[in-house]
């Protein structure tokens, strides 16, 4: 009898204008051990180029081993992974070209900082990439102008004599300077003030709005996710259990909070409202855009 030949699985059709497409990823930690831990369950995703996508869950629920994907500090395991065309799911991935599209800060990426010089800092990744001293210092100089830092004060200073914020903004330059089309940011606003937060997320919708670049953001912040973000990724247990419009997602105040998840303040208000049937625009998801909007609507009716 003649032996039976192995199937190979036939690769995914990835959709057009597709950032990232996951189908069927799994990852388990200590495999073939009584520690194994299953990460991630069948995620299914697709993020198209542009988005701005908000990953929330519980702690171990997934969600970072998924960021840590895409860009293969994590390989894939099983199933099939692909960003930005790359099959990372093939043996002998691009890497290089790979983390220089990918751009990934982590939380508290100021502790990252070592360079003599916060020029030397933001350009270490383009000189390991192999760009020549003046170009990386023309695109160092870019990268610190888009975070708000003035090139000719800070390039010869120390990083470690800048303040928490400043720090943070040149970290975030490093990965900008290597002009990312994806965005990748696990709780970029960790540890920073009431402005520093503010002075963060502005910069990073700014990037999504004015240059294209597609964010994928892990935060633990509702009112930040609710704020800033186009669709939300709740993970569960390493599957993702919801994918929905922010507004959406947080009329669903039972399902989020018991997956000890907080519903954010403006969602909250905009719940209440509803229930006494005053349904204002989905768009309204700041303090100041609900303001408006409920102005506007009292405006309307004593008019």
């Amino acid at each position: 009898m003649p032996k039976s030949e192995k199937v190979t699985a036939p690769t995914p059709t990835v959709p057009q204008n597709a950032a990232i497409f996951a189908q069927n990823l799994n990852f388990i930690y200590n495999p073939k051990s009584g520690f194994a831990k299953h990460a991630l369950i069948n995620v299914d995703l697709t993020v198209c180029q542009g988005e701005f996508v908000a990953i929330v869950g519980h702690t171990g629920s997934g969600k970072t081993t998924f960021v840590q994907h895409l860009n293969a500090l994590i390989r894939v395991q099983s199933g099939y992974l692909n960003v930005l065309g790359q099959d990372l799911s093939a043996k002998k991935p691009d890497l290089k070209l790979l983390r220089r599209q990918v751009g990934m800060v982590f939380q508290y990426p100021e502790y990252q900082l070592f360079a003599d010089t916060v020029l030397a800092d933001v350009c270490f990744g383009l000189k390991n990439f192999g760009i020549d001293k003046d170009e990386r210092e023309n695109m160092a100089r870019e990268a610190l102008e888009l975070v708000g830092l003035d090139f000719a004060k800070v390039k010869d200073k120390s990083p470690f004599d800048l303040s928490g914020g400043e720090k943070r903004r040149v970290a975030l330059a490093g990965v900008l300077a290597m002009k990312p089309k994806i965005l990748v940011l696990d709780e970029p606003t960790a540890g920073l003030d009431p402005r520093g937060k503010s002075e963060i997320l502005t910069l990073v919708k700014k990037l999504n709005q004015t240059e294209g670049v597609t964010v994928l953001m892990v935060s633990h912040d509702m009112n930040e996710v609710y704020e800033n973000a186009n669709r939300i990724l709740v993970f569960r247990d390493g599957a993702i259990a919801f994918d929905l419009p922010p507004r959406d997602l947080f009329r669903m105040e039972e399902e989020i909070e018991s997956m000890n998840l907080e519903v954010p303040a403006v969602a909250a208000f905009c719940n209440e409202l509803e229930r006494r049937g005053i349904v204002l625009p989905k768009e309204c998801r700041t303090v100041d855009e609900t303001l408006a909007a409920v102005v506007a609507l009292k405006e309307a009716r004593d008019a």
